[in-house]
């Protein structure tokens, strides 16, 4: 460009025109090659700046490239974890299923034979023999619970078949099941209209039916009064089984759902299993549990099912 306007300065000085008028052409050949100037330092900022913008974007491209390989890799492995842990789980539920079936058979002897030293043996003992005889008896009915409850418990993870249900009819067949209970403790149940999901029937059977179950057992001085009622959260279903039993003790809202933990009075029957097979049919469900109690006035148990 400087060797053009050069020459173009060369060639105004070889015209044969007036001073004036070569003075006013090299002014504008000045200013065209201030212009110019001008014009080419921006052009360059502008392909310098796009340079940059290049490489920024290419060092841009490359991070999220390696971050994605890393995020893949990841998932690979949380993947593989997962599968481990659900195998993990699978073999402990199946272990404990094996285990609880095949302990049935020993401590249905132990028990058989308890009970006959106990008939053939009452009295012609010492009363010490008589209670330690009375202890065996015991246990080995309290073991016999046990087993069969832990059954439950491993049972309830087992069976994944989802039909749809009305919960109505489910709520008939629970309390057909606990008509003696009901009708030993005049209790009364009041349910609303429930709705029609896909459950788990035998699952949520027997979720009820341990809530209810437990609403009679620990019933306070008056008979019970139980209401199972239902809402539509948007999301999910939102059930509450409320009684005016003796109340839990709110601090207790984690424990209460492991297994083997008994919360309330230690007295009444029960192996602590009930609670456990809830949370897990619940969880089943793509839902939680939780209570709300105030001590001698009574308990609610919200648990909700997804959608």
């Amino acid at each position: 460009m400087k060797a053009d306007i050069s020459e173009l300065r060369r060639q105004i000085a070889s015209l044969s025109i007036d001073e004036d008028a070569r003075a006013a052409l090299l002014k504008e050949v000045k200013g065209c090659e201030k212009e110019l100037v001008r014009r080419e330092f921006k052009i360059n900022r502008t392909l310098t700046d796009k340079l940059i913008a290049v490489n920024l974007l290419k060092a841009s491209v490359e991070e999220l490239e390696s971050r994605k390989a890393e995020l893949f890799l990841r998932n690979q492995q949380i993947e593989e974890n997962l599968r481990q842990l659900e195998m993990s789980y699978q073999e402990l539920e199946q272990f404990s299923y094996i285990a609880s079936h095949d302990l049935k058979s020993p401590l249905r002897n132990i028990a058989s034979y308890a009970q006959l030293l106990n008939r053939r043996y009452r009295g012609k003992l010492d009363a010490q023999a008589d209670e330690f005889i009375n202890f065996i008896v015991k246990g080995a009915k309290h073991m016999d619970e046990i087993i069969r409850d832990l059954l439950e418990y491993s049972k309830s993870a087992r069976e994944n078949d989802f039909v749809q249900t009305d919960l109505n009819n489910t709520l008939e067949v629970v309390q057909f099941n606990l008509q003696q209970e009901i009708a030993e403790t005049n209790a009364r149940i009041d349910v609303s209209d429930l709705p029609e999901l896909s459950i788990n029937k035998s699952a949520v059977s027997q979720l009820f039916q341990n809530l209810i179950g437990n609403a009679i057992k620990f019933k306070g001085e008056q008979s019970p009064v139980i209401s199972i009622s239902c809402e539509h959260k948007g999301t999910h279903w939102l059930f509450k089984v409320a009684d005016n039993g003796v109340g839990m003790d709110e601090s207790f809202q984690e424990k209460a759902f492991l297994p083997f933990q008994r919360i309330n009075n230690l007295d009444r029957p029960g192996t602590g299993m009930g609670l456990a097979i809830c949370k897990k049919v619940v969880k089943m469900h793509q839902g939680d549990i939780w209570y709300e109690s105030t001590i001698g006035e009574g308990t609610t148990f919200n648990f909700t099912f997804g959608q």
